[in-house]
């Protein structure tokens, strides 16, 4: 990132720590930075500035030093991620964009103790994976709803084939026949697959599967039914 490297050689004039001053000051040495918001950080001497591609970088309250990564804040006993709690509240709004009717969803029989939104492509092997462990999910409450991410993106064979398993009748069993390596009968219908796709890529996701949580928490990558279970216990989400 040039313009970090930049910002750090020029980051030494002495500034009053003011949203603006710290706005003009980055505008002032890189004009092409997009600042989407200036805030100071609570219980902290930190402002948090966050650029319009979702990067975060911090400058202390003299705007004469920064650091571009994750903050961290350390209490008794505990390490907590300041950055990756926005990051949550933010993947949250952006969450609220998602039709459930859209999704391709599997309900446990009794009452949903929680919800466990899946960004999932056709043919990943760890999706196949974590959905021959989706009964174990179901039966301890956990409603899993799928959402399109075809990594080899739109208009790919893996899009078709998703496509297909939303415009099926029926949904989960086609879902889960697709997951065994049975390919879908090729149907087309108004469908959500690249908006969801689309915003997939907005929340920073690269690979499949990807979770994400009731408190907006996202993990990448598989793991086994019962360690999920584990972590929505103890986190409540």
């Amino acid at each position: 990132m040039r313009w970090l490297i930049a910002l750090l050689m020029a980051w030494s004039v002495p500034a009053i720590s003011d949203e603006t001053v710290i706005r003009d000051k980055i505008l002032g040495i890189n004009p092409v930075i997009q600042i989407q918001s200036v805030k100071p950080i609570a219980d902290s001497p930190f402002f948090e500035v966050v650029l319009s591609n979702g990067e975060r970088i911090y400058t202390d309250a003299r705007a004469q030093h920064f650091v571009a990564g994750d903050l961290y804040a350390v209490g008794v006993g505990q390490v907590t991620n300041l950055t990756d709690l926005a990051r949550q509240d933010e993947r949250k709004v952006m969450l609220q964009s998602l039709d459930a009717s859209e999704l391709v969803v599997f309900e446990p029989q009794g009452d949903v103790a929680h919800d466990l939104l899946v960004f999932t492509d056709i043919d990943c092997g760890y999706c196949r994976k974590l959905h021959e462990e989706i009964e174990n999910l179901l039966a301890n409450g956990v409603r899993v709803s799928y959402a399109a991410f075809p990594r080899a993106g739109v208009g790919s064979e893996s899009f078709e084939k998703y496509v297909s398993v939303v415009c099926a009748d029926d949904q989960q069993q086609a879902m889960t026949e697709a997951k065994q390596g049975i390919d879908p009968d090729p149907k087309t219908c108004a469908n959500a697959v690249e908006a969801q796709f689309r915003l997939g890529q907005s929340l920073g996701i690269s690979g499949t599967p990807t979770l994400i949580f009731d408190d907006g928490s996202m993990q990448p990558g598989y793991a086994p039914w019962n360690e999920l279970l584990k972590r929505m216990n103890q986190t409540g989400s």
